[in-house]
């Protein structure tokens, strides 16, 4: 079964929104994606707890080259994880994070927006100005079904 896809109407063309009805939806959306970044590259994840953020991360990882997808995990007491595909993949969890302080500790400046491919969950906690490859927000749908509204937003993204 595959995700129904459907374009967003004339006010928002660069916006496509996805419905994923599983899990592995979730993932091969992930893989497909992953076709299309450039690195470097940023992808910003925002979506509630148990969205699918960690889901969707393990797909963009295999669709870059990752040897083992099911080695992708949520990186939310380690803060970062990274992963060995055709580029060096940053998986970044914000979840516990707070503050200009917090983010600065973690050393993203090193390799945000500069080397490989960064993927954050809870990109919505994220004060970067750079460019973004995609920025992804996922929400339950009941069940095992999402729905992602996936942007390719460029350069700025400014928070208010």
């Amino acid at each position: 079964m595959r995700a129904h896809e459907e374009q967003t109407e004339k006010r928002e063309p660069s916006v496509r929104i996805v419905r994923s009805g599983s899990p592995e939806q979730t993932q091969d959306l992930g893989r497909k994606l992953a076709a299309a970044l450039t690195v470097p590259g940023v992808v910003l994840l925002c979506g509630a707890l148990g969205t699918g953020k960690t889901t969707l991360t393990r797909g963009l990882a295999e669709g870059l080259g990752i040897g083992d997808p099911a080695s992708v995990h949520s990186p939310s007491f380690t803060i970062v994880n990274v992963y060995k595909g055709r580029c060096p993949i940053y998986h970044v969890d914000l979840y516990r994070l707070h503050g200009k302080r917090d983010l600065h500790s973690i050393g993203l400046e090193d390799f945000l927006g500069r080397d490989g491919i960064t993927v954050v969950e809870w990109g919505e906690q994220l004060p970067y100005d750079g460019e973004v490859a995609l920025l992804i927000e996922i929400e339950d749908a009941g069940g095992d079904a999402r729905m992602l509204r996936i942007q390719r937003p460029g350069k700025p993204r400014r928070r208010a």
